[in-house]
This record gives C-alpha cells, structure tokens and sequence, in this order.
C-alpha cells in the first residue's frame, strides 16, 4: 500500500511539473533571449499556517553591458502571473541590482497551495 502511495505521489509531482524549474522557464520569457535566468538556491519555508519554498535567481546579460530591459522586466514582475500548478507566488523582492556585477537577484516565496494539494481540511469546518 505504500508503494502505490508514493507512486501516487510521484505521478502528482511529475504532472504538476517541478516549480523551480517552471519558475526559471517563465522568468527567462519574461526577461527574454538577451538575458540568463537561473535558480541559485532553493530553502524551505514556514509559518504557522503554511509552508512553502524561498526561490533565489539570477538574471544575467548574454551581452555585457546589456542592463536596459532588465529594468522594465523588474517593473512588470509585481504584476506578472507566475503559473505554478499546485504553489502560488506569495513574493518577490529583488535584492541586488549592480551594474557593476551586470546581475540581478531575485527571492521569491512560493507557497503550496493546501486546496490544489488536496488538504481541503483547512478549507472545511469539521
């Protein structure tokens, strides 16, 4: 039983696709062809009533010097619907802007959404 459990499990995961991943993939169509975005690390995250994972990437240039879409690109980042089956954004900051490093870095907070994964307990009073 719990092998069909983790298979289960597994066949979720695979279906809703991995969220850093998917993260980098829409960050990257955001900024576009001129610029590189990777996930630098990932950490778990909670509170009392949710928990989820901190997100931090990096935008860099293919071309040096090029920093001027970059800036429009971080304008549209309060506003940009990121699709994460099963997490949703909660946050994003960017932390360092450097023309001196060419880079930018970006934290976002994704939390697992407790009614996508099925825990509709918090949803329904007993």
């Amino acid at each position: 039983m719990r092998a069909d459990a983790v298979e289960r499990e597994k066949s979720q995961k695979s279906s809703r696709g991995d969220p850093a991943s998917r993260i980098v993939e829409q960050l990257q169509k955001l900024f576009g062809t001129n610029y590189v975005v990777t996930m630098v690390r990932e950490r778990p995250w909670a509170s009392i009533t949710f928990s989820g994972t901190r997100h931090i990437l990096a935008v860099k240039p293919t071309v040096r010097g090029e920093m001027t879409v970059i800036g429009s690109a971080c304008d549209q980042l309060p506003d940009h619907e990121i699709n994460l089956p099963g997490h949703f954004v909660a946050d994003i900051l960017v932390h360092h802007e450097s023309t001196s490093d060419n880079h930018l870095t970006i934290e976002l907070l994704t939390i697992n959404d407790p009614v996508a994964s099925g825990n509709s307990r918090l949803m329904k009073p007993d």
